[in-house]
C-alpha cells in the first residue's frame, strides 16, 4: 500500500471521571517513537465532575479537549472525536490505558505492509492487564461432589476460597480496593458463587492458580483469605515458583489464611492478557481472545480476527467513511462488535498486531456486572443482532432471551419465597430490556434495512468466524 512515510495520526480517548488515569495515559502517548508533529491528540470529556478537563488543559496543553454537556458514552464520545480528527489514520485508546513506546508505529506497520486489495480497515493491539501477576499454586485434594449422593452436581471440589484481599485488611482504601478487584483466578477455579449471606466464594476444581497483582515490586506482599475444604480434613499447600509459602490443614469450617510473600519471588511474575482481539460464538456473544490467561507468547503472530478490543485499535479513515461511525444509541458495550460487524459486511478486514502493546486497568472507570454494565451488555447484544444479523439469528436470540428471562425470574422468586438472599441485578435488567425491545426494534428498522441491503459479503463468511465457547 503506497502511503506517506509518516502520515498524520489522530489519537482519540473518551473520558468520564477518569482523572486518576490520565497522567499515565498522556505521558505514555507523549513518549511515543512516532514524530510528535504527526500526532493529533484529542480527549473527549463526557461531562466529568472530577475536574478532568481542567486538569488536562493545564498539564497537557498538546491535548485538544472537547468538553460535552452530557455523558454520551464510549460510542457518542468517540463519534465527537471523529468529527475533529484530521489524521489519515485514527487510533482509539481507553482513558485507563498506558501505551508502550512503539504502540502506534507497530499498528501502522501492518497497514504499510498490506496490499491495497487486502482492504485492512483496522488493526488492534495486544491489551494486557496493567499489573504483572504472581502465580500462586493452590494444591489440595479434591473429590467429585455428587459421588455416592443424591445430587445433580458432579463437580470435582477441593477447597472453598472466600474474599482474597491484599494486605491485612485494616487499610482497604480506594487503592487497595482497586488492587483486590484485580486479583485473577485464571486456572482451576469454578465461577464465583454467593452464599445465603451474600458472601462470594470460589471452589477449586483440583489444583488451581491464584494470580496476585504486584503494584510495587520493591516491597514484600501479604494476602489474606478464608478457606474451607469439601474433604475434611484436607491439606492446602500454597506455592510460588518452587517455594512453599503455606501448608495448612483445613476442614469444613472456615479458617483465616494469611500468607507473606517476599519480594524476591516477584521474578516469577507474568503478564495476564486482557484482549488479543474479539471472537464470537453461534449466539453472537463476544469474548476477548486470551482473556485472563497468562501471556506465554501464544498470540504473538499477526493474524486476522473478527473484531478488536475497543480499548486500543487504529482504523483507516476510508473504513470509517464506508462503514459509518459507532452507533450512538449503544452508549457503551457491544458498540465495538457492532462496528466491526458492519465493517466486515462492507468488505473490510481487521488484524491483530501483537507487538503493539498497551496496559489496561480493566473497568477502571466502569464497574463490571453493575446494573448499568449488565443493562447495556444485554440490550446492546440483541440490538446489534437485530441490526446486522440474518432474520433467523435474531428470532432465535430473542426467543432464547425471553425463555431464559422467564426461567431466571421464576428461580429468583422461588428463592425469595424460601428466604434466600440474592444479589441479582440481571432480574430488573431483563424485565426492562424485554419491554424496551418493543420500542427499540421499530426505531432501528431503517438502520437494519440499510446495513443488510448494502452488505458486500455473504452471511456465510460471518458464520465462518463463529467459535465454540
Amino acid at each position: 500500500m503506497v502511503q506517506d512515510d509518516d502520515p498524520l495520526i489522530s489519537i482519540i480517548t473518551v473520558n468520564f471521571n477518569g482523572k486518576l488515569f490520565l497522567s499515565n495515559l498522556f505521558n505514555s502517548i507523549l513518549d511515543l517513537d512516532y514524530p510528535a508533529e504527526k500526532i493529533q491528540i484529542i480527549m473527549v470529556d463526557n461531562n466529568s465532575t472530577d475536574g478532568s478537563a481542567r486538569f488536562v488543559k493545564k498539564e497537557f496543553p498538546r491535548v485538544e479537549v472537547v468538553s460535552l454537556k452530557e455523558n454520551r458514552g464510549y460510542a457518542g464520545g468517540n463519534n465527537e472525536g471523529f468529527k475533529r480528527a484530521k489524521g489519515r489514520y485514527i487510533a482509539l485508546i481507553n482513558n485507563d490505558c498506558m501505551v508502550e513506546k512503539d504502540w502506534l508505529s507497530q499498528m501502522l506497520s501492518i497497514f504499510r505492509q498490506s496490499a491495497d486489495d487486502l482492504k485492512i480497515g483496522a488493526v488492534g493491539s495486544k491489551v494486557l492487564f496493567y499489573y504483572t501477576y504472581l502465580p500462586l499454586q493452590l494444591i489440595a485434594a479434591s473429590i467429585i461432589h455428587g459421588e455416592g449422593k443424591n445430587s445433580r452436581d458432579f463437580r470435582r471440589l477441593g477447597v472453598k476460597i472466600y474474599n482474597v484481599i491484599i494486605g491485612d485488611g485494616r487499610n482497604n482504601g480506594v487503592y487497595n480496593n482497586a488492587l483486590n478487584r484485580d486479583i485473577k483466578y485464571p486456572e482451576g477455579f469454578y465461577p464465583a458463587e454467593s452464599d445465603d449471606r451474600g458472601g462470594t466464594y470460589r471452589w477449586t476444581q483440583d489444583n488451581a492458580i491464584l494470580a496476585v497483582p504486584v503494584a510495587d515490586p520493591k516491597r514484600d506482599l501479604e494476602i489474606k483469605f478464608k478457606a474451607s475444604s469439601y474433604i475434611s480434613p484436607n491439606n492446602l499447600r500454597v506455592v510460588a515458583g518452587e517455594e512453599i509459602l503455606k501448608d495448612i490443614e483445613l476442614s469444613g469450617k472456615l479458617k483465616t489464611v494469611k500468607i507473606k510473600i517476599p519480594k524476591r519471588l516477584f521474578s516469577h511474575c507474568r503478564d495476564i492478557i486482557n484482549s488479543c482481539g474479539i471472537k464470537i460464538n453461534k449466539s453472537f456473544y463476544s469474548r476477548d481472545r486470551g482473556f485472563e490467561s497468562f501471556d506465554y507468547g501464544q498470540y504473538n503472530r499477526v493474524e486476522e480476527v473478527f473484531g478488536l478490543s475497543g480499548s486500543s485499535f487504529m482504523l483507516d479513515r476510508k473504513m470509517l467513511e464506508d462503514a459509518g461511525c459507532f452507533d450512538g444509541g449503544f452508549f457503551t458495550y457491544y458498540e465495538d462488535v457492532d462496528f466491526f460487524w458492519r465493517a466486515r459486511l462492507a468488505g473490510w478486514k481487521n488484524f491483530f498486531a501483537p507487538k503493539s502493546v498497551v496496559r489496561h486497568f480493566h473497568c477502571g472507570t466502569g464497574k463490571e456486572w453493575s446494573y448499568d454494565f449488565t443493562y447495556y451488555v444485554v440490550r446492546n447484544r440483541l440490538l446489534m443482532i437485530y441490526k446486522c444479523g440474518w432474520p433467523l439469528l435474531f428470532i432465535r436470540s430473542y426467543l432464547a432471551f425471553v425463555f431464559s428471562s422467564m426461567i431466571n425470574i421464576l428461580y429468583y422468586l422461588a428463592g425469595l419465597l424460601k428466604g434466600k438472599k440474592q444479589a441479582r441485578v440481571d432480574i430488573p435488567v431483563r424485565i426492562r430490556v424485554f419491554f424496551e425491545l418493543f420500542y427499540i426494534i421499530p426505531k432501528n428498522l431503517i438502520k437494519r434495512i440499510k446495513i443488510r441491503t448494502n452488505r458486500k459479503i455473504q452471511d456465510k463468511i460471518i458464520k465462518s468466524w463463529m467459535r465454540d465457547f
